[in-house]
């Protein structure tokens, strides 16, 4: 069949044909292939001599449709995936995100959702539209929180260079069909799991071969420009080679079973080499603090260790030796331990001594009040988080597990208030979404409440039952114009986005 042409506003000439299957492909892709963590490649780099993307990529896919199909894959990423929802986790990797687009950074501009996944696996991976998951196995293999930015920034540049995109662009000189079968090959393959070798199969050795170099190209960008965007947030340039390093060290100690991480971004003497050099051109900075990512990480390891008992008995064990990289961060492990272990008076024992350390300090404010809630004196557990958010009312994590314990001692009136104004900063939080329509049910505001949990269903992929609690919201808007029309138009962004989603 005849491909027709159309001009965008902006001149730029695509085939419509060839953009709407490439959509209905990329979904595909991106939901079979990415979800199963196929895109684990990571990268560093340098602020100068960016190159010309020319019209090329943009002509297959736009930076909105880019931003949709990200969009997209978190949906279907929350369903597939096992996304971390720790209110603390989550604000230190998104405070992280925050801090490595600057206004001197090469990503200036650019909006990052970062993410954690729980997965032992020490891997990373880019998603187009900002997207970055970040993997618990990697949290707890870098040493530092400038080697954790490191590998941040590299995901950063693979995004900002739209490498995805120009890679479907140099594909697009095949068939539509050999290039979604090689996209996949390469994420399958990359990813070390079952059903690569059968995958790359699927094309021709010529095609594979030349895709695959072009991927090895989008690494080395990635590597130069994500070393730019570390030293522009403040980080030392050496982070990353000291990372890839120790990364090719443990190589020999892997056999043929290598982390992910070493899969999707084969590290060589020769890159090693290059980072290294790169990494001179930088002056030698005094890396930020690394207090919040040692206690995060602390954090992780309870959250991921398996039996309480046994967790606490590790760090009881590591503080003994005095085998750890922090003290304090092993000790607020401990309290988590504990907590977990339903040991609460050894848990406040812990924690009121981190306080008299630190009084106004966040994570201890938020472990302190949560050993009262799980012990049941939620008197004492809100008297704590009301003191706590007036010392620190800037602190997002903090203002989540209020919210949360209000929720819980039935004071959905206070919750509503506090959740309204996470919901505005992030909106794009399904957690935050499903709390406020909670409390706004429970405080009577039926309209907000089934706005907010149509939102929680869009948010999390199903958009039937989104557009359901829209049409029930729409019951309770009376004949109020605005809102019904509000609604209305809800709906329809809906549907349409699920029409062009829809599996073919």
């Amino acid at each position: 069949m005849p491909l027709t042409y159309t001009r965008s506003a902006s001149g730029t000439i695509a085939s419509t044909n060839t953009r709407n299957t490439m959509m209905t492909a990329l979904r595909k892709i991106i939901t079979t292939a990415l979800i199963a963590s196929l895109l684990g490649q990571t990268a560093i780099a340098d602020t100068g001599n960016l190159p010309d993307l020319g019209d090329e990529s943009a002509a297959v896919i736009s930076p909105l449709q880019e931003r949709k199909l990200g969009e997209e894959f978190m949906r279907t990423a929350r369903s597939q995936l096992d996304i971390i929802d720790d209110p603390e986790l989550n604000t230190y990797i998104q405070t992280l995100g925050h801090r490595l687009s600057t206004k001197k950074s090469p990503t200036a501009g650019q909006e990052f959702h970062l993410f954690i996944v729980n997965n032992p696996s020490i891997n990373a991976f880019a998603v187009p539209g900002g997207y970055i998951g970040v993997y618990t196995g990697l949290m707890l293999a870098t040493e530092t929180e400038s080697e954790l930015a490191s590998v941040v920034a590299h995901e950063s540049a693979h995004i900002i260079q739209r490498h995805i995109p120009r890679m479907i662009a140099e594909s697009q000189r095949t068939t539509l069909p050999a290039m979604a079968a090689l996209l996949a090959a390469i994420l399958i393959a990359g990813s070390g799991r079952q059903g690569g070798e059968a995958a790359i199969a699927m094309t021709t050795a010529t095609l594979a071969q030349k895709q695959l170099n072009f991927s090895r190209e989008f690494e080395q960008e990635a590597d130069r420009i994500g070393m730019g965007i570390l030293t522009s947030a403040g980080y030392d340039a050496r982070a990353m080679p000291a990372f890839f390093e120790r990364m090719q060290s443990q190589t020999r100690l892997y056999e043929t079973n290598l982390p992910e991480f070493l899969r999707t971004h084969p590290i060589t003497t020769r890159r090693i080499a290059e980072s290294r050099d790169q990494a001179e051109h930088y002056p030698v900075v005094k890396n930020p603090d690394d207090t919040d990512f040692y206690h995060i990480q602390a954090k992780i390891r309870v959250l991921t260790g398996g039996r309480a008992a046994d967790t606490a008995s590790s760090f009881k064990n590591s503080l003994a030796s005095g085998q750890y990289p922090h003290k304090n961060a092993e000790h607020y492990g401990y309290v988590w331990s504990l907590l977990a272990n339903k040991q609460y008076p050894e848990a406040r024992r812990e924690i009121r001594e981190l306080l008299t350390q630190r009084p106004r300090y966040g994570l201890y404010l938020i472990a302190q009040a949560e050993i009262e809630m799980a012990a049941g004196n939620y008197d004492a557990a809100l008297a704590l988080y009301g003191a706590a958010v007036k010392k620190i009312p800037g602190d997002f994590a903090l203002a989540q597990r209020y919210a949360s314990a209000l929720l819980k001692t039935g004071r959905p009136v206070e919750a509503r208030s506090l959740l309204k104004n996470l919901v505005r900063q992030q909106p794009d939080d399904p957690a935050l979404q499903k709390m406020l329509a909670t409390a706004a049910g429970d405080s009577g505001a039926l309209l907000e409440a089934h706005q907010a949990m149509a939102e929680y269903y869009y948010l999390i992929g199903n958009t039937d039952a989104a557009i359901g609690q829209l049409q029930i919201a729409r019951r309770h808007a009376g004949d109020r114009f605005y809102f019904l029309s509000s609604l209305d138009a809800r709906i329809k962004e809906i549907r349409d986005e699920a029409a062009i989603y829809k599996t073919k």
